[in-house]
């Protein structure tokens, strides 16, 4: 069953993702109201409650509230948790702009990946992805992940998969794991994403529909080899959805995995290939400066 939603909760989010993107502009009462749809009365006893724990300040004369100092603390608190971040946070800005593309860092867990941060590019495609943002290790899905996990958690993962395709698979991630890369490609079928979205538009979804639709979907991405291939033709074009590489730590472990997200515009396999190269070059880096740090640390 899912969580209950909290609208007061999800003001207060409302609010700090626009304050943190405003460029320091602030927003007065009336248009805090105005942006949560909120009375002012309201607003007016959260804001204070906000003032009062230090995650706002407000000007006193332009009558502005802004971000708080109490969020340096908060922030440096959670990046004390993600050493490989603070590490790549500039390589994730130089990647973002030499390639054109957007620059994720997912923190992986044992069932899923989380985006922690990311570098936004004009020129890159897909859709923006919030921080805390989720991806479950299920096949097909995962396969970057488990290129560079243990024997172990890398069988797990090919066994929940038809035993027809499981060599293949094999193949691609032991061919990603040697390259020092991971390319992911767009080939649903565009019918099905349509039909998909119909039906969770329709007031009238039938939550079995839209089951079986999402089985069939990821029963013919399993079944589509050019959604993790193993090899690229250089002279072919291609579709990619995303190229991985993980910032590894002690016992090749991984702390960070960094993901380019290009534009949607076909490319060659040339051109991927390129990409990759310079995302596995940077993450090499980047590992080996954190291994550096931890043994002299």
């Amino acid at each position: 069953m899912a969580p209950r939603p909290s609208p007061q909760t999800e003001r207060v989010v409302n609010l700090f993702e626009h304050l943190a993107s405003d460029g320091n502009r602030g927003m007065t009462l009336a248009e805090v109201s105005r942006h949560l749809g909120v009375h002012k009365a309201s607003c007016h006893s959260m804001l204070s409650e906000l003032l009062r724990a230090g995650w706002l300040l407000r000007d006193p004369v332009r009558k502005t509230y802004h971000l708080g100092p109490a969020l340096v603390r908060l922030g440096r608190e959670a990046e004390s948790h993600y050493p490989a971040l603070v590490l790549a946070r500039s390589a994730m800005a130089e990647l973002s702009a030499a390639t054109g593309a957007h620059c994720i860092a997912f923190s992986v867990g044992d069932d899923c990946a989380t985006v922690v941060d990311q570098v936004r590019s004009p020129h890159g495609g897909g859709h923006p992805m919030p921080i805390g943002t989720q991806f479950p290790h299920r096949p097909p899905y995962g396969a970057s992940i488990v290129a560079w996990s243990g024997p172990d958690a890398r069988e797990r993962w090919l066994a929940a998969l038809p035993a027809d395709v499981r060599d293949r698979y094999r193949q691609a991630l032991a061919a990603a794991n040697q390259r020092g890369y991971a390319v992911g490609l767009h080939i649903l079928p565009d019918l099905r994403l349509r039909e998909l979205a119909q039906l969770v538009r329709s007031a009238e979804v039938r939550s079995a529909r839209l089951s079986q639709l999402a089985q069939a979907l990821t029963d013919e991405l399993i079944h589509t080899e050019e959604w993790f291939p193993v090899n690229l033709d250089p002279d072919r074009t291609y579709e990619v959805s995303h190229i991985d590489s993980p910032i590894l730590e002690q016992e090749s472990r991984i702390a960070l995995m960094l993901s380019l997200v290009p534009s949607a515009e076909p490319m060659s396999g040339a051109a991927v290939t390129r990409l990759g190269v310079q995302l596995a070059s940077a993450t090499r880096r980047l590992s080996a400066a954190l291994t550096g740090e931890s043994r002299t640390g």
